[in-house]
């Protein structure tokens, strides 16, 4: 009999409980013997991954985006079988795995047990990160976040995050340096992405999977707020800016360096200053995966 330990982050239920026991059944009722747990800090996660020993098991992250980020090291060198109950407010790694946020359905999609190995970026060496790395601008959007209001506007919360910040527009110096192409310019935002969305839905680049194992970076160069706004389709959809205000490269490793050192936030949490060394482990985590968006696959 399969195996399985979900792992919840109980701030992350949003009401969900009665939804959650539901797919809970459906996984049993389908033959995986399931063993719940409920997180109660990083350091408890860290542990309860730790001590989950079952051979061929499989670990279920019941949370967010966070959540899951706070895993992803432990996951990495335990070599545990990740699955997802999208219990967050962006859910964009079950995006990027074709995870439906419907719970029922994502255990469906656990049932199913179909499997990917998926790459795992990294910060010099040491700290891990999922869906995308950036500086600047996007920095600036999650401190805007407020829980409250990732929970009661949900995704929009980011839009508003947005708004809020976009008419600062802080520039500053950037030194981008990936096989053997460099480039210095001023920007208001760069983004190293591993994953393929962010920020609710957005497309880091309109070629980027999970596993490619590459790094799609793309940065934004200073406009008056109003034309940044205009910019939103192309964000949003990760396609190519013919006026090339955005700036895509894709690279397995690159090296940025400011003018002044930026805050480096990953997967909504801040990891370090720059300057930073950003690489990528290919087939890094075996993930059980959904219907994988492709290249060619839209924003949600």
């Amino acid at each position: 009999m399969q195996h399985a330990l979900l792992i919840i982050n109980p701030h992350s239920r949003n009401g969900q409980a009665a939804v959650l026991d539901e797919a809970v059944q459906l996984l049993k009722n389908s033959g995986i013997e399931v063993s719940v747990c409920e997180s109660e800090s990083e350091s408890h996660l860290v542990s309860l991954l730790e001590e989950y020993k079952q051979e061929n098991g499989i670990v279920i992250i019941g949370g967010g985006d966070g959540t899951i980020s706070s895993a992803l090291e432990t996951l990495y060198r335990c070599q545990h079988s990740l699955a997802i109950f999208p219990l967050g407010t962006a859910n964009d790694l079950a995006r990027s795995l074709g995870v439906p946020e419907d719970l029922l359905a994502a255990a469906q999609v656990i049932v199913d047990g179909k499997r990917e190995h998926i790459s795992l970026g990294r910060i010099n060496k040491e700290h891990y990160f999922i869906n995308v790395a950036h500086v600047g601008l996007g920095v600036d959007v999650t401190r805007e976040l407020t829980s409250d209001s990732k929970k009661f506007f949900g995704v929009f919360a980011y839009l508003g995050a947005f708004l809020s910040v976009i008419k600062q527009n802080k520039s500053f110096r950037v030194r981008i340096e990936a096989d053997g192409w460099h480039c210095s310019t001023k920007v208001i935002h760069l983004a190293v992405g591993n994953g393929r969305y962010y920020g609710g839905g957005n497309i880091v680049d309109e070629r980027s999977t999970l596993l490619e194992g590459q790094l799609n970076l793309f940065f934004i160069k200073p406009k008056p707020w109003w034309r940044l706004l205009l910019l939103g389709p192309i964000l949003r959809s990760g396609t190519q800016d013919s006026a090339n205000h955005i700036v895509r490269k894709s690279s397995d490793k690159f090296s940025i360096q400011t003018s002044k050192a930026k805050s480096l936030e990953a997967d909504g949490e801040f990891k370090t200053k720059t300057p930073v060394e950003i690489d990528v482990i290919p087939n890094a985590i075996h993930a059980i995966v959904g219907d994988l968006p492709t290249s060619t696959s839209g924003a949600l």
